[in-house]
């Protein structure tokens, strides 16, 4: 029989997501990067972005995309440990 984490491309397969991946995603994919390591994350930080970049004509991002970036990490650490108690 096939593991289906393996099938499925799991990150948690192999000890959970890459914290070096996770910040370079949110860095490059700003709030979409956060989709690497939670899809709630991610929405809540686009949400965010767009509530604080709109009426500060973009300059909000200055401010989010940092946030996000250590969401990312943080989420990151915290599902790398979650994986390694579970292995």
């Amino acid at each position: 029989m096939t593991d289906i984490s393996a099938v499925s491309g799991s990150t948690l397969a192999d000890g959970g997501p890459n914290v070096a991946v996770a910040i370079l995603a949110a860095l490059l994919l700003g709030p979409f990067g956060l989709f690497y390591v939670s899809r709630m994350a991610a929405i809540v930080m686009i949400v965010l972005t767009f509530v604080i970049a709109l009426p500060t004509l973009g300059f909000g991002v200055l401010l989010t995309l940092p946030l996000g970036m250590l969401w990312a990490g943080i989420a990151a650490i915290r599902l790398r440990r979650r994986a390694m108690r579970a292995a």
